[in-house]
């Protein structure tokens, strides 16, 4: 299963789709657990930006082609550089680094091989989106950590 780095984008008007890209990470998750006993192994394809049409199908409402695809509310905020950074990413070859003939080579390969891991992170900027992700639950789990273990009952 393909499953974006996405879902662990927290930026503004990323939202929706960053919560369907979780979702969908946590339903393989758990699905991995349930068919481990059956020999069955879960792949949960992470891939960053790679230079696919996938922006080229992006859809301006008419109503706001001339504010460059958002409301005048949404001017100067992380929506409108969600919008205007989304328009025909691809275009950015120092921001768009993957090669998609590459992903499908080392997906098969992990498929056929035989894969030891759950996730496949695809990317250089799918590593460092992780590394932070990661360091943030870190860092977020130090902070709370003698809350958390205050929980118990007596």
């Amino acid at each position: 299963k393909r499953v974006p780095i996405a879902g662990g984008c927290r930026l503004g008007g990323y939202q929706r789709y960053a919560a369907s890209k979780s979702a969908i990470e946590a339903i393989h998750e758990s699905l991995s657990h349930e068919v481990k006993t059956f020999g069955i192994k879960v792949l949960i394809v992470e891939p960053g930006a790679f230079r696919t049409p996938f922006s080229s199908g992006i859809i301006t409402p008419a109503q706001y082609e001339d504010r460059n695809g958002f409301s005048d509310a949404y001017k100067g905020t992380v929506v409108e550089q969600m919008v205007s950074g989304s328009r025909n990413i691809t275009s950015i070859p120092d921001f768009v680094k993957g090669d998609p003939d590459k992903a499908a080579h080392v997906i098969v390969n992990a498929v056929v091989g035989g894969h030891e891991y759950l996730r496949m992170p695809l990317g250089s900027d799918c590593v460092q989106a992780l590394e932070t992700k990661i360091g943030e639950l870190q860092s977020d789990l130090e902070a709370t950590r003698a809350i958390a273990t205050a929980m118990d009952a007596d």
